[in-house]
């Protein structure tokens, strides 16, 4: 869960365009009513990223009528990571219910080239050198025809809620963006946070 893909697959995430689609939801049966206050942690190494989305998701919740707060100026990974109980009651200490981790659980990059127009050879000379004067020629072609490339990369993302006090996920959720290069901005982290709260609300996890 902490390994460094999420860090780079986040960081992506924030500075790229890209699509995003809920792949399936899990809820527990033992989930019957919304969960209280909620505690956001984003597995990212890097900080700004980390902050981005944490920000993003305490956000949301506030707007749907969630208390939520952020763990960024509470725990580092490193800390939660040595010590995940003790990491728990530091959160639970601020009347925290739930723990809300986004993390990175697959990628796959894809890359694809494509010639518009038909192929254009021309032709150039090759050989050996050998005692000071060429003894060897051959002519091989190139194709001359432009090529273009499309590079895409595909993020798996789990959210999941859990409850601090006994440890058992209540809910998750995993959705699947793809990102296309040379795109602007960090406008499809601002559409993928709320789609998750979205389906929070829908599940009941929240109000």
């Amino acid at each position: 869960m902490l390994r460094p893909l999420a860090a780079g697959a986040l960081a992506v995430l924030l500075c790229s365009c890209a699509a995003t689609s809920v792949k399936n939801t899990w809820k527990s049966p033992d989930s019957q009513q919304p969960v209280g206050k909620v505690a956001v942690l984003a597995i990212a190494h890097n900080g700004s990223v980390r902050k981005g989305f944490e920000n993003r998701f305490a956000t949301q919740l506030a707007n749907a009528g969630t208390q939520a707060m952020v763990t960024y100026d509470t725990l580092s990974l490193p800390e939660i990571k040595q010590d995940k109980r003790t990491a728990a009651d530091r959160i639970l200490a601020n009347g925290v219910d739930a723990l809300l981790i986004l993390r990175v659980v697959d990628t796959g990059t894809y890359y694809r080239e494509s010639q518009p127009g038909g192929e254009r050879y021309a032709g150039t000379i090759t050989g050996f050198e050998t005692m000071g004067w060429y003894d060897y020629y051959s002519v091989a072609f190139m194709n001359m025809s432009p090529t273009y490339g499309t590079l895409k990369q595909t993020v798996y993302l789990e959210t999941s809620v859990y409850d601090l006090k006994t440890e058992k996920r209540l809910w998750s959720l995993l959705t699947k963006t793809v990102l296309e290069e040379h795109a602007d901005g960090v406008a499809e982290a601002d559409r993928l946070v709320p789609k998750i709260v979205a389906a929070m609300r829908k599940d009941g996890i929240v109000r």
